[in-house]
């Protein structure tokens, strides 16, 4: 009788059985999307946010927007992140204001002045029509999202914590001296690739990560990194070519106070152009370096690059000898495919899906 007491408290102790997000639910509270009015299906396709997953719901946005802190609009195709303070709305304003205000007072004008005006409005709206594209593909493309449990750690003996708890790989690299490490995340529970990290914002590891970017509400990862930089020049050229056009038509009015909209255009372009200016040179050093905002901060010990100079890491395993080489190839580094698709489905108890609890104790199954 002891024995089989002493068995049922070891069984006790160990993980809670895993539960996948698509299997896992009350049924007395939900209903399948099959029997759900077609709009709820509708608006569950429009925007999915955290919420136990329909009984046989096989979308992997359904099951990653309840394992990570990202919101899924229009089937996957979009995201956001939850639980923040959204100022990618106010950016996106700043983005759409001038451009309105450009359209309706000062085109007409411009295009009746000479050819020279004629050109910049059409550099002006070619790098605002960029501008805009590349901040929505920042702000809502997959920034390099690697999935979750692929590496479940194993104990060999009782109440000791896993190995991969602690441990680091170290592999040899083509620098004397500088070994590469490969990290184990405990969080998401895999061998994270060269240069990726885990994001406490979005919880989820990212590949090549860079930084999370409040401005976007997004990571800044391997697959968004060039819609970043282009979102950064982009907005710096239209700032100038918005400047330019409007110096030019406010040259060719007959008083200052005659017209006012190009005096606030001009304000505008004078106070935007500073940030994503200091941005875009701050970029230029890093790449040219062949580091990441993560990887520099993580070198000089702050989370904070204001006053700090970016140098060269002599004993960095990606670095090269050229600074144009190391740019382009940190700029134009290929996106790689999707780790996770969130417009694809997936088998019912796929163990990327799974939201496996902590252990009660690491006691040895």
């Amino acid at each position: 009788m002891r024995q089989n007491d002493h068995l049922h408290f070891k069984l006790n102790r160990h993980y809670t059985p895993p539960v996948s997000q698509s299997s896992s639910i009350q049924a007395s509270s939900l209903t399948s999307i099959s029997e759900s009015p077609w709009f709820q299906s509708f608006l569950r396709w429009v925007i999915t946010i955290d919420h136990p997953s329909l009984s046989n719901d096989r979308h992997n946005y359904s099951s990653i927007a309840h394992l990570t802190n990202y919101i899924f609009f229009f089937g996957g195709h979009l995201r956001t992140v939850s639980n923040t303070k959204h100022l990618s709305l106010l950016v996106l304003l700043i983005v759409l204001c001038p451009m309105i205000l450009f359209s309706i007072f000062e085109v007409r004008r411009l295009w009746r002045i000479c050819l020279s005006a004629r050109a910049l409005v059409v550099l002006f709206y070619y790098s605002w029509i960029l501008c805009f594209q590349s901040f929505l593909k920042t702000a809502t493309s997959d920034p390099g999202l690697l999935p979750r449990n692929i590496h479940l750690p194993q104990l060999q003996n009782d109440f000791c914590i896993p190995n991969e708890y602690y441990n680091s790989i170290r592999l040899p690299s083509p620098v004397k001296n500088s070994p590469v490490t490969l990290k184990y995340c405990i969080t998401c529970r895999i061998w994270r690739p060269l240069r990726a990290s885990h994001c406490s914002t979005c919880n989820c590891c990212i590949m090549t990560f860079d930084h999370h970017c409040d401005w976007v509400n997004n990571c800044i990862g391997q697959r968004n990194y060039i819609h970043f930089l282009t979102f950064l020049f982009s907005a710096v050229i239209c700032d100038i070519v918005l400047l330019a056009a409007c110096s030019l038509c406010l040259a060719n009015a007959s008083s200052i106070s005659g017209d006012p909209v190009s005096v606030i255009l001009i304000c505008y372009s004078c106070l935007a152009i500073w940030y994503p200016a200091i941005l875009a040179v701050y970029h230029i050093f890093l790449t040219g370096t062949q580091q990441t905002t993560h990887e520099y901060l993580n070198s000089i010990g702050s989370g904070n690059p204001i006053f700090h100079k970016v140098v060269r890491a002599d004993d960095h395993p990606f670095l090269t000898d050229s600074f144009v080489h190391n740019m382009v190839l940190q700029m134009c580094q290929k996106k790689g495919f999707s780790a996770m698709s969130t417009t694809k489905s997936h088998e019912s108890g796929d163990w990327r899906f799974v939201d496996i609890p902590p252990p009660h104790s690491f006691e040895k199954i």
